[in-house]
């Protein structure tokens, strides 16, 4: 699993670079369209990847599939990603990079997991709710999990909020051991 926590860094750097020259939007845009082409290319993805493969090699590949196509700007980014090895994390990078845009236009991403499928209702109602609670226009991603039985587990940046069966059942759980098998009494 890739760690976003890596991936920060360069995300910030961007988009302050973004802010700076005003062309976060078209910014944005190249940097999607770089990932979704790499993530559509299995074969590119192996090339980068490659250890044997110099990093020279690597930014004239580069160059060569995005230089008409992409702001000079990402063409450079791209550049630092190789030198730096860290050309794996360009997904993570952009989905932080994409979460910073939002952020600055005071839209939050919350991804909220349930045992069933969410109605469009209910994903408004969660909008609606997280909304009031942080004061910022939500975007809700939805994901299914049957394994949560009932309930919501809600991710919002590095924060969790599980309201999910699965963990009440997992809790109980630990309070049954903990106490050697005795009664347990929630108030």
């Amino acid at each position: 699993m890739i760690d976003q926590r890596a991936a920060r860094p360069y995300a910030r750097a961007l988009f302050a670079l973004a802010s700076e020259t005003g062309g976060v939007d078209g910014i944005q845009t190249d940097f999607r369209d770089v990932v979704d082409t790499l993530a559509a290319a299995p074969d590119l993805q192996q090339f980068l990847r490659h250890p044997q493969v110099s990093h020279q090699a690597k930014k004239e590949t580069l160059q060569r599939v995005f230089g008409n196509s992409v702001a000079p700007v990402v063409l450079h980014f791209l550049d630092v990603v190789v030198d730096k090895d860290r050309q794996e994390l360009l997904g993570a990078i952009y989905s932080e990079f994409n979460g910073l845009v939002e952020a600055s236009r005071g839209i939050l991403e919350a991804h909220v997991e349930t045992a069933q499928p969410l109605s469009a209702e209910q994903q408004q109602v969660f909008a609606e709710k997280l909304g009031q609670a942080t004061g910022r226009t939500v975007v809700i991603v939805a994901h299914e999990n049957p394994a949560l039985i009932a309930g919501a587990v809600i991710r919002i940046g590095d924060r969790v909020l599980d309201g999910s069966v699965l963990r009440r059942m997992e809790l109980l759980g630990a309070r049954l051991r903990g106490n050697g098998g005795g009664l347990v009494v929630e108030h």
